[in-house]
């Protein structure tokens, strides 16, 4: 009976045996065949989506927007190159739902102080870069797609595609002729697409980087210098196409602007001179371009202190900074013999006043307008000063509608040139309904209400709180 019991229980053991080898040796190939099956899979997955995008028809067909800008060209004659956005329209990009903007530019013949100006106000988050991207996308449109631009969240949220439409006045060398450009950015699974149509003749200079057509160029509001001992234009360039280059930091908050000491000590005495003359006029009085170096730095004058680039404060550099990097575009697409203010195109720059003091505020716009007057300028800015510089054609204000997120792009009709900054603040361009510190405003509404319901006492003391600016000692609290 023990016999048989060890024989049964040995046969229960090769069983097992047998079964435990047979689970090894199904997990072997379930190891082996189940990344196969998973990559399998994965493969198909990606075949199918693929085949879905490539059949898929464009969201926006292209050139469908074209019609909605009317060309204008300027009326006077220009016997040098030059490039103008006329009239933009900007469809579900970012908070624009559908706004159109028609632009200043030199030689339009309207009877404007700045002919070369567009100044954007508005609120934080209300579009100003936005346009700014959209006018630098309509005017270099053809190349952007193969230039290094990356689209980022240009979309509108819960929409397949943004357009952007321009009408250009380009400077042909016979006679003025229309452009016509269309950018549409498609929204594909997580990613941007561009697409870009155009219609008009001189399109393909834009293929060729050495030609002096299609000279646009654009700030960032993070615009920064590089740093002189290590800046070489030609790894920039090697990096981006040179026309994408030029508007990058509009795109890019890491792009690095090309500085002084990178470029002018190879230039010619001719451009040299000119660009010190340049600057005499684009500085303060109190500050000046020496014409000499310190290493690769120039070296500034400030209340007669010589003071290399990197020692500059921080609005003299961010100043000169955008000055320097356009002056060098503008060297490069002009002939020397040729001066750099006889070339025409369009410079974007984000928040003209970025550090700059209220005193150079006032004057900075006026001086750069007469200084390139040949070029179309499209500013933004928070500043009062600088709205009151100019007139009411030279400005577009972006504001939020208050029960969504959409912006629109209007035209005020009222005069802000020559008014005061509280004046100016309190105008519609801004609509502040004061200018004081809350605590303030709401102790003068306070004295306000008492006037209303007290006797003379309480009057007297309102009024000499409006005259004096002392609502807090004589609010009686």
């Amino acid at each position: 009976m023990a016999s048989e019991m060890s024989f049964n229980w040995a046969e229960v053991g090769r069983y097992v045996t047998f079964f435990l080898s047979g689970v090894a040796a199904m997990s072997v190939v379930s190891a082996r065949l189940i990344p196969i099956l998973r990559r399998q899979r994965a493969r198909n997955r990606s075949r199918t989506r693929l085949e879905d995008l490539q059949a898929a028809e464009p969201v926006h067909p292209p050139g469908k927007s074209l019609s909605k800008v009317k060309p204008r060209l300027p009326e006077e004659r220009s016997p040098a190159p030059f490039l103008y956005l006329t009239d933009l329209h900007i469809s579900n990009m970012r908070c624009f739902p559908e706004v159109s903007l028609s632009l200043r530019f030199p030689g339009e013949g309207r009877n404007v102080r700045m002919q070369n100006v567009n100044l954007l106000l508005g609120d934080n988050g209300s579009g100003k870069s936005t346009v700014l991207r959209a006018a630098a996308m309509v005017a270099l449109g053809p190349v952007l797609a193969s230039s290094g631009l990356v689209p980022y969240r240009m979309v509108r949220e819960g929409q397949k595609a943004a357009v952007a439409t321009g009408a250009l006045a380009f400077g042909g060398p016979r006679r003025p002729e229309v452009l016509l450009s269309e950018v549409a950015v498609q929204r594909r699974g997580d990613l941007e697409e561009l697409h870009s149509e155009t219609d008009g003749p001189y399109w393909q200079d834009l293929f060729d980087e050495s030609s002096t057509s299609f000279f646009v160029v654009g700030y960032g509001v993070n615009r920064r210098v590089a740093d002189e001992s290590r800046s070489d234009p030609s790894m920039e360039r090697g990096r981006r196409r040179r026309r994408y280059q030029r508007v990058s930091s509009l795109f890019d908050e890491s792009i690095s602007l090309v500085p002084f000491g990178g470029w002018l000590p190879a230039s010619g005495s001719i451009r040299q001179r000119e660009v010190r003359e340049l600057l005499d006029r684009l500085l303060p009085r109190n500050a000046k371009f020496l014409g000499s170096y310190a290493g690769d730095e120039p070296v500034f004058a400030h209340r007669g202190v010589e003071i290399p680039f990197r020692a500059l404060s921080d609005g003299f550099r961010s100043y000169l900074g955008w000055l320097g990097d356009l002056m060098f575009h503008l060297s490069a697409v002009t002939p020397e013999p040729l001066s750099l203010r006889e070339t025409g195109g369009i410079v974007l720059v984000d928040e003209i006043d970025l550090l700059l003091h209220p005193a150079w505020q006032r004057v900075v716009v006026p001086t750069i307008s007469r200084m390139f007057p040949k070029v179309q300028f499209i500013f933004t800015s928070h500043s009062p000063l600088v709205a009151g510089t100019l007139e009411a054609a030279n400005i577009c204000v972006a504001k939020v509608a208050d029960a969504s997120s959409a912006s629109t792009l209007e035209r005020i009709p009222a005069e802000v040139h020559g008014l005061n900054a509280e004046q100016v603040l309190l105008s519609s361009y801004f609509e502040l309904t004061t200018t004081r510190s809350p605590d303030v405003a709401r102790s003068l509404e306070d004295l306000a209400r008492r006037a209303v319901k007290g006797g003379p006492e309480d009057r007297n003391r309102y009024l000499r709180a409006l005259a004096e600016s002392l609502p807090l000692e004589d609010s009686g609290r």
